[in-house]
């Protein structure tokens, strides 16, 4: 067996191990850089003649037998390790500019992102684009809901964003975008808190459809960002262990909608609410700090027997994501908290609810 022989056989041996490492990693492509540079600095160090024979002979004693002497082609291996540390460095820089998305698919009428006109139209490099699509509308159908057919998408939803999670895990931003059921996108975003999901694309179905990405507001346009305004009942029921809380802001949960709940009902509403009505960063921050400080404080003051917050909400995808990240970090609160599905056809209109929270996390409440 020849130095250069075993030499090539010791790299192959590593690379494979790699490989199966990063198979149950998550972490593809940002492990073969590594792979590239780690391959190229072994190259470079067989290259170095002294060390070399030292590794060779190593072997040989462990392996108890002879090797075959060769002068090795050192510079040749010197040349071959750079120019693989070189493409390894380029291949991590490549990686990490890379836009991550998360598209999570409840029902059926948006598009991929990564199609030419979404891309033009946000401005990215598609070369750059990793979008991870979470679709569950084989199993949905928009009207009714079973346990079995529940608890599959409950375990396809924690499977695949605990997968984004840990791709993102190194990356300063990622990104997520989708058109679900309210009580499945917050269910969502309770595994999603580590992500550093930074960037938002909305989707707009005016014109045709078409994506819009959040955006930094001037001063100007901060100063035009409408309220979200918390109203209590009159009269609350102080004693009350159960409420309901209704978030308007891409339409107007209606006091008639909500005739179905027996319980006081707490508001966090827009004077006018609309879609798409959501644009800013700032935004974004604004509603998600009022809502938090609703679920961990406000609440209490009014109810301090709350066990269970019942949430009806009309909001856009990213208030969802950003509301179950919220939900997520809780986890000194012992309170349950069920997103109900709205269905306006249907009598009554909130036919199914989704534990986000507590020991039924991921059971449905009808």
């Amino acid at each position: 067996m020849t130095e250069n022989s075993i030499i090539l056989t010791i790299l192959i041996a590593l690379l494979i191990i790699n490989v199966i490492i990063t198979a149950f990693s998550g972490k593809e492509e940002k492990t073969i850089s590594g792979t590239l540079i780690s391959s190229g600095i072994a190259l470079i160090m067989s290259g170095i003649p002294e060390l070399s024979e030292m590794i060779l002979g190593l072997i040989a004693s462990l392996l108890n037998s002879s090797l075959v002497d060769t002068e090795g082609d050192y510079i040749i291996r010197i040349v071959v390790g750079i120019f693989l540390v070189i493409i390894g460095i380029v291949f991590k820089v490549k990686v990490s500019e890379r836009v991550y998305i998360l598209n999570m698919y409840g029902v059926a009428v948006q598009k991929d992102i990564d199609e030419v006109n979404a891309i033009k139209k946000l401005h990215l490099s598609e070369y750059k684009v990793k979008e991870q699509i979470l679709d569950f509308t084989p199993f949905f159908d928009g009207i009714s809901m079973k346990q079995n057919t529940n608890g599959m998408i409950c375990k396809q939803i924690e499977k695949s964003t605990t997968r984004f999670s840990s791709i993102v895990a190194e990356q300063k931003h990622s990104c997520f975008t989708g058109m679900s059921p309210i009580p499945y996108t917050i269910y969502a975003g309770t595994f999603l808190e580590n992500a550093k999901i930074t960037r938002y694309f909305e989707y707009c179905n005016a014109n045709g459809g078409y994506y819009y990405e959040l955006k930094k507001a001037s001063k100007k346009e901060k100063k035009e960002i409408p309220d979200l305004k918390l109203t209590f009942p009159t009269t609350p029921i102080s004693n009350s262990t159960e409420i309901v809380l209704a978030i308007s802001i891409s339409h107007e949960v209606r006091q008639q909608d909500l005739s179905q709940f027996a319980m006081d009902i707490v508001t966090l509403s827009l004077d006018e609410p609309k879609d798409n009505v959501i644009r800013f960063t700032q935004q974004l921050d604004s509603y998600k700090q009022t809502i938090y400080k609703c679920l961990e404080t406000d609440l209490f003051s009014k109810y301090p027997n709350l066990k269970t917050i019942h949430i009806a909400a009309s909001i856009p995808s990213c208030m969802s994501i950003e509301i179950g990240k919220s939900i997520g970090v809780r986890t000194n609160r012992v309170q349950d908290i069920v997103v109900h599905h709205y269905i306006s056809s249907n009598n009554p209109p909130y036919s199914f609810g989704l534990y986000v929270s507590g020991s039924k996390k991921g059971q449905l409440y009808h």
